[in-house]
This record gives structure tokens, sequence and C-alpha cells, in this order.
């Protein structure tokens, strides 16, 4: 398990620790989902559409119907979920 620092800046702003980016592929511009777990502060990487694109079975992408636009949004969400559950 890594362990870095990080100092909040005046504007709340906080940088991610290089050990810590080593580890976890972390992009420019990615995006972090942010939980409050008891008293920890639990930073989560948000996956791209890209990475998920493996999630459906068939392993294509849905046509334009909205039923297969919603199934389509469900799967992505539950995927999402279960791999945001998992510990390192």
């Amino acid at each position: 398990m890594t362990t870095a620092i990080s100092t909040i800046t005046s504007k709340w702003q906080v940088t991610i620790p290089e050990e810590v980016r080593k580890d976890l592929p972390f992009k420019v511009g990615q995006k972090i989902s942010w939980e409050i777990e008891g008293d920890k502060l639990v930073g989560r990487r948000i996956r791209s559409i890209s990475e998920l694109a493996g999630c459906l079975k068939s392993g294509a992408l849905p046509a334009d119907s909205d039923d297969d636009q919603g199934a389509f949004d469900n799967a992505v969400l539950a995927r999402y979920d279960r791999i945001s559950r998992q510990k390192p």
C-alpha cells in the first residue's frame, strides 16, 4: 500500500504525489470520485467509456434504439459499481 502526503492549497487543490501516480494509471484531465468512508477520504479514478467498452457480453456497441441505449447505460453503471467496490 502506497502512503504519500499532499498539502491543500489556498484554492483547495491537492497534487497527487508521484508515488501514487506511478501506481495508478491516471491521465491528465481524468476525473476522480471522492467518497467519505468513516474518517477516511477515498479518491477513486473514474474510468473512461473506452476502458469500459468490453463490459457487454456481446462485445458490440448497442444499436440506436432507446431500449438498447438504456441497456448499455445500465451495463456501464453496473460495471463501474463493481470495479469501484474492489479493494486494491
